[in-house]
């Protein structure tokens, strides 16, 4: 008998132990890890890269968001410019993800303005927040290229920059365009899909079911980074770029962010969207994956930006 109880106590220990390590440290530390820890990408691709290996001049700059975050970053002139284009990496990224694109920009006539977001690289912050706070980013900068040339402003991000940017010209829409790349819909959807997917990346993931974690961990990544998850809705912001020329990339196998988004995004942003699908399976590589391609697209939004046309179709 007395082994009996000794067992059943056991079992309920250890039952209990399981239910709070799925439903209680996993959310936490997910929650966590998504918001407060500092993880630095090892960028093969682009290591020791800086706008200077292109034979272009550049000058480190530094400019604080809203709330006082410090970034930091690189500007890039060009002779007479036509505008400027900020490039807004992803998340664990740099900078130097972005720095590739700008020979292409400066052969066009446009200024660059490349830079860390908080919590990223160089910028101070202590909090990653899906675009909450990174918008605030975007728009100190849009006022530094403001500030540093004339001319229209268009904003080109991935995966997390590609939601920041259009999170940003919703509230701005003195912006030219956009060019969003790998995005998601909103945060919810994003968490709950990378619940789903981390189930076969991790083993011990496969005891945790993806419902009601995810929404334990959206908690926790909103009471662990200081805002609401639900404003965080990028298919929302994409409603409010009506009549601005727009660019919505993904790649045709992407598990991370599914080709439909892109088709969503560009459906809610109207007539002057479009969506370029470029093969293959990786987030975020699209402009390697097809240079060509992707070049000849973002040319497009960038000569209706450049010549003013989205302003007269939007005035029709």
């Amino acid at each position: 008998m007395r082994a009996r109880r000794v067992l059943k106590t056991t079992g309920i220990v250890v039952a209990l132990a399981v239910l709070l390590f799925v439903f209680g440290w996993v959310p936490y530390f997910l929650g966590g890890v998504a918001t407060t820890r500092r993880i630095v990408y090892n960028d093969r691709e682009n290591a020791g890269l800086t706008p200077a290996t292109f034979a272009l001049p550049f000058e480190d700059v530094s400019f604080q968001a809203a709330d006082g975050v410090t970034l930091k970053g690189w500007w890039v002139p060009a002779p007479q410019p036509r505008g400027t284009v900020i490039l807004v990496h992803g998340l664990n990224r740099s900078r130097i993800e972005m720095v590739k694109k700008v020979p292409f920009l400066h052969a066009r006539g446009w200024n660059a303005l490349l830079f860390d977001l908080r919590h990223h690289g160089q910028s101070g912050g202590g909090v990653s927040s899906f675009g909450y706070f990174e918008k605030e980013d975007v728009h100190a900068a849009t006022a530094l290229a403001r500030a540093r040339s004339a001319g229209p402003v268009v904003l080109w991000g991935v995966s997390l920059g590609g939601a920041s940017a259009t999170l940003a010209a919703a509230e701005d829409p003195s912006v030219g365009g956009v060019v969003c790349d790998s995005s998601y819909r909103s945060l919810r959807d994003t968490v709950a899909h990378h619940i789903t997917l981390a189930r076969s990346w991790r083993w011990w993931m496969r005891v945790v079911p993806s419902w009601p974690v995810g929404a334990e961990v959206l908690y926790w990544i909103g009471r662990r980074g200081g805002f609401d998850p639900d404003a965080v809705d990028v298919r929302g912001a994409a409603a409010r770029l009506a009549g601005r020329p727009c660019l919505f990339v993904c790649n045709s196998g992407d598990r991370r962010m599914p080709a439909e988004i892109a088709f969503e995004l560009k459906a809610a942003a109207g007539e002057r969207a479009r969506v370029l699908v470029v093969p293959g399976q990786s987030h975020g590589g699209a402009y390697r994956d097809a240079t060509a391609a992707y070049e000849s697209a973002v040319a497009q939004v960038l000569d209706e930006v450049g010549t003013g046309s989205f302003r007269m179709a939007a005035s029709h």
